[in-house]
């Protein structure tokens, strides 16, 4: 009798992990407040220039404290707050991770050569891209020290929805 059991708790575990895979490798979107990892940039670039809103990067490390704090106080919150197709498009990226990326050709990356192409060195970073790769804004670079990160962030949104929309960066346009 407790060998059967076993065999059933085994057959659980292995299609309850089969079931995540699949559905994981059929894009199934990540719940509510849980910030899905970068799997296809390809993809996330298209609904970005489908929606007209920035794909945002989050660059993180396994037992990063300060990430933690950025994924759970600010970027989680925007997740889980917003209905979905006003959802923002965020994808956290591990800075050492070599779980493959597919880029819009369909060539295949890793995360930590994602981080490579964009020059992250530190961590948490967070990035605003546009569909086709090109960075928005100025990374915002560490943890929330000074309670300001919510700003940061705020700024980063409103300076991508400009560029995004195609408004000129007003400091661009002034003569000194």
């Amino acid at each position: 009798m407790h060998k059967v059991l076993l065999s059933l708790a085994l057959i659980v575990c292995i299609l309850s992990d089969a079931s995540l895979v699949i559905g994981h490798a059929q894009g199934a979107e990540a719940k509510p407040g849980v910030v899905p990892p970068l799997v296809d940039l390809g993809h996330d670039g298209e609904i970005s220039r489908l929606e007209k809103k920035p794909v945002i990067l989050f660059f993180s490390l396994p037992d990063c404290s300060y990430c933690k704090v950025v994924r759970q106080n600010y970027l989680s919150p925007l997740l889980r707050n917003h209905a979905a197709k006003d959802r923002p498009l965020i994808r956290e990226v591990d800075m050492m991770s070599l779980k493959e990326v597919k880029h819009a050709d369909h060539r295949l990356t890793t995360q930590r050569d994602v981080a490579k192409r964009f020059n992250i060195v530190a961590a948490p970073t967070v990035l605003f891209i546009d569909g086709n790769g090109n960075v928005l804004t100025a990374p915002i670079v560490g943890g929330d020290i000074a309670g300001l990160y919510g700003g940061y962030l705020d700024n980063a949104f409103a300076e991508s929805a400009r560029k995004l929309a195609g408004v000129p960066d007003n400091k661009r346009e002034q003569n000194p």
